[in-house]
């Protein structure tokens, strides 16, 4: 069973309401609303007013535990948005349809061996590499690198590929920044 607070209220045309209540009756979710100054969040071990969400004027603010007080305007103002940091934790190179691209490929006789991927055909600036190794007629090393607005390697990622005769058995991954 679920605890449920389920508020009251009083109301009439003076106040917003649709009709003069004699009793408390119950608010509506899809109607009523709570009119107070704020709302705090507290966690389960402490009834405290840590962080809450209020109002200053027309503006809805936020008070966080280091008693720090943003307004909506300022949180949406700074940005925010994803860091390089925090960026670096998702799959950062799946982005080979994120930009406006040319394409380059290097052959060793039939077999590529290197695909660099440029801003323009003028190969201003690298935007992602893939380095193959082969042995044989097996690729067995794949080396993907991406790179930052500047051309300069942000990162990269070796595949080393283990086969039972012509099947790829797995792929080995790792990462490097």
């Amino acid at each position: 069973m679920v605890d449920r607070i389920s508020p009251l209220k009083i109301e009439g045309p003076a106040s917003g309401g649709s009709q003069t209540d004699d009793f408390p009756t119950s608010a509506s979710r899809n109607e009523d609303f709570v009119d107070c100054r704020g709302v705090t969040v507290q966690d389960d071990t402490s009834n405290d007013d840590l962080v809450r969400v209020s109002r200053d004027g027309d503006d809805m603010t936020f008070l966080d535990k280091n008693n720090t007080v943003k307004t909506l305007t300022e949180l949406l103002a700074s940005g925010g948005g994803l860091t390089p940091t925090t960026h670096a934790v998702l799959d950062q190179l799946v982005h080979a349809l994120a930009e406006d691209y040319y394409e380059e490929y290097t052959r060793s006789g039939n077999k590529v061996t290197n695909i660099t991927v440029w801003t323009d055909s003028g190969k201003t600036t690298k935007i992602r590499e893939e380095q193959y190794t082969y042995t044989g007629n097996k690729i067995t090393q794949e080396v993907d690198i991406q790179y930052d607005g500047s051309g300069v390697e942000v990162e990269r990622l070796t595949l080393t590929y283990a086969y039972s005769g012509s099947l790829v058995l797995n792929v080995t991954s790792v990462r490097t920044p």
